[in-house]
């Protein structure tokens, strides 16, 4: 113990005399040399008597401790700022950790030598568009005979009679055995006349048609709205299944071929093979649902084909007469039917009238918009938010609608329509306008079609007479409108009308391409999932308030909740995958003729005598309509993506400028709901300029092409300066790109775009013989091919993989050099075929490159350092890689090389597996000089349904891929090789480099809290910086932005131009708008002293009732005599039903509900950051930093797309907050409302998305339009008259007359002469 006292004593006495402390008369010293320095100046200012000066003394050896523990007296030490070399020496660390693991693992070398006999070629764009154009022609043109044999051998069965009993094959429920249905369990009206079959079906899954299919037979889909066992549905049900040798036959003459099918008009579709109905909806909302809405006689291939396009006029009466009644409501049922039935080359508008006319969307009025979906929805949402009020001015109506529809004859920017047409839904017509219409249209073009709304027991009028009138006189229909029940029917029949112009000339035939579809899905139903997937959520939250309210309600939560319905809506953080295949399609469709000109119609006169009335009319009509569908993805098979490298693109279009093959389109949002507009893209919304421009502001260069491209020219080639977009719409590269185009069969056109840096590729040139077969085979290490390309494939999948399938053909052709490259007949036979009598199709020229590939890189892809162990990177700075090559022909290649102290093992290639169509690929193509280090990237996703999460991010979107061309831009590419690493050890990496400790405080450094080092590519996207946990799976955002992680550094690089923000606009966005909106001042209120006394008269009964309902309770009251059992068992469940009640009311609370929605298409843009190559911009990167003026240093990366900043803390950012790329932000600009009248949400996106027209071909059909004295037999107008009677039923009716007087002569005088 005394030697510890000692040891002390002796270490703490020469530091007493060294350590600064504060004595305790330190405040006393000061005090006292403040005193004797008074004391001299007091002195001094009095002065001696004498000329001699006493100058005062300079106290000197007064010392005052210094300070340290009190921090407020010591001076603030300024920051360390970093110098620009200090952080360039940073960068050139990291990028020699890049190249050195690149030159290890890659070995560039070994690749080029693989691939010294390749010879540089470039890219022809007018020769690959010629391939493209004549694939697709010839598809189109097997497709379209195929369509041809079914409706001519339609036509010759048509005259067919069912024998008694027949039944037919339903496709409900086609692989289950039927139990038959008694007849007490059969309606009154199907007794005795069931006519579905029992039998069960054998279905195979079959990948090809995506369904249980049966090839030996077909089956039948009938509407809701048809009675199938009608007899006139069962004549053309059995005659209609005379049709399966025709199908069997197209489909054993090519094997490739979809779904077949014949729509009758008598309301079925029977389609081949034989399929379960359920497997064709994909969206599932209900087990009973599939049968509800699909009617094929209302599908976009069955109305072109009977004569397009259509100008149709909608006036829908909105007359005080309509408010509150049931009329209200089957109107608008009706017209969301014809709305959905047309198509997009048919144009269309909703006018309401009653004292005035207009259409619900401001911007539509005096015009006619496209019939397509995003219109006519909007037009229905708009069209349910304003009131019925005031009476009728209908010759006004009538006067202004047939002024429009000549209008809109004289549009020259717009194709002209075949047929125009007028529909008029009204509850009343107080006068006969016959005279009106043919003083209005004089050359009787027009027809006038009448639908008179009323209920069963309504009020009658001379609506019916005037209306039959009008519209017989107008070539058009009369049809009274009592129930919803007949609103489908009544749309066919309207355009059973207007197919007589082209049944009529009973010469041609119209070959049909349809617009792109969802297989057999309506949007209806996808309006309808949407609003179950909102009362999901109420439920949800209905369930969380029984459990926890308290949690449910509180602040945090409710803000919480409001915040995830604005960051859906206005953020636009909704989540765009395909988690759902709806297998979108064009079909090829033929109109089949019916084969009878004349018919007699017999009615029953309204009369005492019961008469008959007949009239002979000529009858113009089809039987249906005979089709084959294309699905869009056997469309996909036969483009030649193998020769347009990264970067470039192929798509096809159809005469108007809607994409129908694009890699940029994204059909559905929340994983499963269709978007409005997901056929109405047009490909300049797709194909966007790379100059700055608002949404639909598109630069009149780029319009002058679209109309030379779609309008002008079949064929041609220009060079725009454009955006190619990728990932996601998250990334774009400016670029000048070439456009090839060629028209097909005058419909489509085919386009190829191919950037100009890419111009050259280095392709081994072979031919697939059976001897190269044989030396690819010898390769036994792994590869991934192209998913998508065509090499080769069975027609029905027989392999689980593609690579599997691939080393298949490759064995076949070495053991059969002569075998064709394609098999499309189909034998029809009770055995399954084996695997070399399987149907399938081959691309020759892509085998024949693959194989040649597989054989030059066998070698790189089979070296190890030591045979059969993995490769060792123990000393790599970044764990853990896989190291790969991947080839303009789609094959890829890989090594995994292990590192002792990895995150995470390395993955194998096969998650990247699309070649020239990756990010990284495309990326590195375009800057082939660079190591390009690219970071994935996705939009936010959240789904509707707050429960729900969207699929987890894989590997693919975790992990990060060095990558640089092999070859150069000038010379020709031959692939892309480098390694795939985890971020994890990349922040470790830049963490080492950029904030290594030291013993010295002034060594500059990344500390994390004065100054924070962030690694970022030429897109601002942060790939490393502190904050940011890479150990953990990713999630929603899965990248950060230096723009919203460091604001102030990224507006000082954007004020020195380093940055430039340019925009990305989605054109195919989606936004909410709530599902009812009070527009109470919508509707034009004119003062009526009818409304005024309907309101007083209103009011009257409301009082009257409850007077009466009052009076009855009293009087009704009596006093209970005895308490027997079953009142109390009454008094009980009363009881505890008010119990219930009342504890959900205590419960219940206007805060859980959620804000109900409905979806509409909209515009949408994000921002995108570039960072630029010019000289302001480098020599700004050189600049040394400046606390809040430049308060940055940075740095690029040597030799990569990457650039390191150091970001100085102590600044906040003080201005406006800069775009974030995170945030898809909806763009609307409304135009000023007219006076009167408020626009809606939906016409407010309605009228923005149609500001600019963009000019549209006709179609390619023969035009076949309505001329009126043509028509003359139908227009048998007027009472109709009894039937002469004959002479011999005359001569019999005379006789028995006189017979009957004779008798009651005789008993008359019976009567009178005989006595009682």
């Amino acid at each position: 113990m005394n030697t510890r006292l000692l040891f002390l004593i002796i270490i703490l006495l020469p530091l007493s005399n060294c350590v600064k402390t504060k004595p305790k008369n330190a405040t006393s010293i000061a005090d006292e040399k403040k005193k004797i320095l008074d004391r001299e100046e007091a002195l001094s200012k009095k002065g001696p008597t004498n000329k001699s000066e006493v100058k005062p003394v300079k106290i000197t050896n007064v010392v005052v401790p210094k300070v340290h523990p009190v921090a407020a007296t010591t001076a603030k030490t300024p920051p360390v700022m970093i110098p620009p070399d200090v952080i360039q020496e940073w960068a050139r660390q990291i990028s020699d950790n890049f190249f050195e693991i690149d030159n290890r693992v890659v070995r560039r070398r070994e690749l080029r030598e693989s691939f010294t006999d390749v010879k540089s070629k470039e890219r022809n764009g007018t020769a690959i568009v010629n391939q493209m154009a004549d694939a697709l022609e010839e598809l189109l043109a097997r497709r379209a005979h195929a369509a041809e044999e079914i409706m001519r051998k339609a036509e010759e069965l048509a005259k067919s009679e069912p024998p008694a009993g027949y039944t037919f094959d339903r496709s409900v429920e086609l692989d289950q055995i039927k139990k038959k249905i008694a007849e007490r369990d059969l309606e009154d009206y199907e007794l005795g006349a069931y006519c579905r079959s029992l039998r069960k079906l054998q279905l195979t899954e079959r990948k090809h048609f995506d369904a249980r299919v049966s090839l030996d037979a077909t089956s039948v889909h009938v509407a809701l709205e048809v009675f199938d066992c009608n007899p006139k549905v069962v004549e053309h049900l059995y005659w209609s299944e005379g049709l399966l040798p025709v199908f069997q036959k197209n489909y054993a003459q090519d094997s490739s071929i979809d779904f077949q099918y014949f729509c009758s008009a008598q309301g079925f579709l029977r389609h081949y093979p034989a399929a379960l109905w359920d497997d064709m909806f994909k969206l599932k909302l209900s087990p009973d649902d599939a049968a509800d809405v699909y009617d094929c006689r209302l599908r976009p291939w069955y109305v072109s084909a009977g004569g397009a396009p259509r100008d149709v006029l909608i006036l829908l009466d909105a007359s005080g007469s309509m408010h509150n009644s049931s009329n209200k409501l089957t109107a608008e049922q009706f017209t969301l039917a014809l709305l959905s039935a047309l198509t997009d080359d048919d144009r269309v508008n909703v006018l309401r009238f009653n004292v005035i006319v207009q259409s619900p969307i401001s911007c539509f009025n005096d015009k006619l918009v496209s019939a397509n979906h995003v219109n006519t929805a909007a037009m229905m949402a708009a069209l349910k938010m304003y009131k019925m009020t005031n009476e009728t001015a209908m010759a006004d109506v009538l006067t202004y609608a047939v002024g429009l529809l000549k209008e809109q004859r004289k549009a020259k920017d717009r194709p002209q329509a075949c047929q125009q047409a007028i529909v008029l839904l009204t509850d009343s017509l107080y006068e006969n306008f016959t005279g009106l219409m043919r003083e209005l249209d004089k050359e009787g073009s027009i027809r006038l079609f009448t639908l008179w709304l009323h209920d069963q027991f309504g009020l009658r009028d001379h609506t019916r007479s005037y209306g039959e009138y009008l519209s017989c006189d107008r070539d058009g229909y009369f049809a009274e409108m009592i129930t919803q029940n007949d609103v489908t029917q009544q749309v066919y029949k309207i355009l059973q009308v207007m197919e007589r112009p082209l049944v009529g000339q009973r010469k041609n035939r119209l070959t049909v391409f349809s617009d792109v579809i969802a297989h057999v899905e309506d949007p209806r139903r996808s309006e309808f999932y949407w609003q179950t997937k909102e009362n999901t959520e109420q439920a949800n939250r209905y369930k969380e308030l029984m459990r926890h309210k308290e949690r449910l309600l509180s602040s945090e939560r409710l803000l919480k909740d409001h915040m995830r319905q604005v960051e859906l809506d206005e953020y636009g953080y909704y989540y765009e995958g395909q988690d759902l295949n709806y297998r979108l399609q064009i079909s090829v469709a033929v109109p089949v003729f019916d084969n009878i000109t004349s018919e007699n119609i017999t009615i029953k006169l309204d009369e005492e005598k019961q008469r008959n009335a007949t009239r002979t009319y000529p009858v113009n009509r089809l039987l249906g309509v005979a089709g084959v569908d294309i699905p869009i993805d056997h469309l996909k098979l036969r483009l030649p993506y193998h020769q347009i490298g990264a970067g470039g693109s192929l798509f096809l279009i159809d005469h108007r400028g809607n994409v129908v093959i694009h890699d940029n389109l994204k059909p559905t949002f929340d994983g499963d709901i269709l978007k409005p507009g997901y056929r109405t893209v047009d490909f300049i919304d797709v194909e966007q300029a790379a100059e700055i421009h608002e949404p639909r502001g598109y630069p009149k260069e780029w319009v002058k092409f679209r109309k030379k491209l779609i309008i002008d020219k079949e064929a041609g080639n220009r060079t725009m300066y454009a955006k190619t977009i990728f990932e996601d719409g998250m990334r774009a590269i400016l670029e000048m790109r070439e456009y090839h185009w060629k028209r097909i069969l005058n419909h489509y056109t085919a386009v190829v775009v191919l950037p100009l840096y890419n111009r050259y590729h280095k392709v081994p040139e072979a031919v697939f013989t059976k001897e190269l077969a044989q030396e690819a085979l010898k390769s036994q290490t792994d590869f991934v091919i192209q998913p998508d390309w065509l090499y080769c494939r069975h027609i029905e999948p027989h392999f689980d993989t593609r690579e599997a399938e691939v080393r298949h053909f490759i064995r076949r052709r070495s053991d059969e050099p002569n075998f064709v490259m394609q098999k499309l007949d189909h034998f029809f036979s009770a055995f399954k075929p084996t695997l070399l009598e399987k149907n399938y199709m081959c691309n020759e020229e892509l085998m024949a490159r693959l194989c040649k590939e597989i054989i030059a890189t066998e070698k790189w892809a089979r070296e190890h350092e030591k045979p059969g162990t993995d490769h060792d990177c123990t000393t790599c700075k970044l764990g853990s890689v896989t190291a790969f090559f991947a080839t303009e022909n789609g094959l890829t290649r890989w090594q995994q090389y292990h590192a002792t102290s990895a995150h995470a093992p390395p993955p194998n290639a096969s998650w990247w597996s699309r070649g020239p169509a990756e990010p990284y690929y495309r990326r590195a193509a375009a800057a082939s000089d660079l190591l390009v280090v690219h970071a994935p990237v996705s939009p936010i996703r959240g789904l509707r349904i707050s429960e729900e999460r969207p699929p987890a991010f894989g590997i693919r979107s975790e992990w990060y891929t060095a990558a640089q061309v092999l070859g150069s831009a000038k010379d020709g590419i031959i692939g892309v090789a480098g390694f795939h690493f985890h971020p994890h050890h990349l922040k470790n990496l830049v963490s080492s480099v950029t904030n290594f400790p030291t013993d010295e405080d002034t060594t500059p450094r990344c500390d994390g809290v004065v100054w924070s080092c962030v690694l970022i590519d030429e897109y601002g996207w942060v790939l490393a910086h502190d904050g940011n946990n890479y150990t953990e799976p990713p999630e929603d955002p899965l990248r950060e932005h230096l723009s919203t992680l460091h604001p102030t550094a990224m507006a000082a690089l954007v004020n020195a131009s380093v940055f430039e923000i340019n925009w990305l606009h989605d054109y195919q966005g989606v936004c909410f708008p709530p599902k009812d909106e009070d527009l109470s001042a919508a509707s034009t209120i004119v003062p009526s002293i009818l409304l005024t006394i309907w309101r007083a008269v209103d009011l009257v009964f409301r009082i009257t009732r409850e007077m009466v309902l009052l009076i009855t309770i009293i009087s009704s009251s009596s006093v209970v005599s005895a308490d027997t059992a079953f009142e109390k068992q009454k008094r009980r469940k009363r009881l505890w039903r008010d119990f219930q009640r009342e504890k959900y009311e205590r419960l219940y609370d206007d805060r859980v509900l959620v804000n109900r929605t409905r979806f509409a298409a909209c515009d949408r843009q994000r921002p995108i950051y570039i960072l630029q190559d010019t000289p302001k911009a480098k020599a700004a990167l050189r600049r040394s930093p400046k606390p809040c003026t430049w308060p940055l240093v940075a740095a690029p990366v040597p030799h990569t797309n990457l650039l390191l900043i150091a970001v100085f803390n102590a600044c906040p950012y003080k201005g406006e907050g800069l775009p974030d790329p995170l945030i898809n932000k909806m763009f609307l600009r409304t135009d000023e409302e007219m006076p009167g009248m408020r626009q809606s949400s939906a016409g407010k996106l309605a009228c923005w998305r149609n500001r600019q027209h963009l000019p549209a071909r006709p179609p390619h059909v023969r035009c076949y339009p309505h001329q009126y004295h043509k028509e003359s037999g139908y227009r048998q107008c007027g009472p109709w008259l009894p039937d002469p009677e004959h002479e011999e039923d005359g001569a019999a009716v005379l006789k028995i007359s006189k017979s009957i007087l004779v008798i009651v002569t005789i008993l008359f005088a019976i009567e009178y002469f005989l006595p009682i």
